[in-house]
């Protein structure tokens, strides 16, 4: 299952030049990524005037996603993978976040539980 949220989130790089996130805090709870899935980037709607993109107010998006497998930064994960590769014995789940170049911050895009 899959729920969508959009919030801003504060995030730690994992990463030596700072691109991937590491950790991040959503609501008040720290998640450490225990793996990057996968990544990608979105830079639409670069054909709507400034000021037509109700978005962001400029016409223009610029993000860069994050899959990541992250759990509570306080649950222990015993290291052990299962059949489909998630990590075993923890409550984590997979996490899409990303950094939104236009706007200048990180967000929660959805989580897969």
């Amino acid at each position: 299952m899959t729920k969508r949220y959009d919030e801003v989130i504060e995030v730690l790089a994992g990463s030596l030049d700072g691109s991937a996130p590491g950790s991040f805090r959503w609501r008040g709870r720290r998640y450490r990524v225990d793996r990057q899935l996968d990544s990608w980037r979105e830079a639409g709607e670069w054909w709507v005037p400034s000021g037509k993109n109700k978005g962001n107010g400029n016409g223009h998006r610029d993000r860069e996603y994050f899959r990541v497998l992250a759990r509570p930064a306080d649950s222990l994960a015993t290291g052990d993978l299962d059949p489909d590769g998630y990590l075993s014995g923890t409550s984590g789940a997979v996490y899409d976040v990303y950094r939104d170049h236009v706007r200048g911050d990180w967000r929660l895009a959805r989580v897969w539980d």
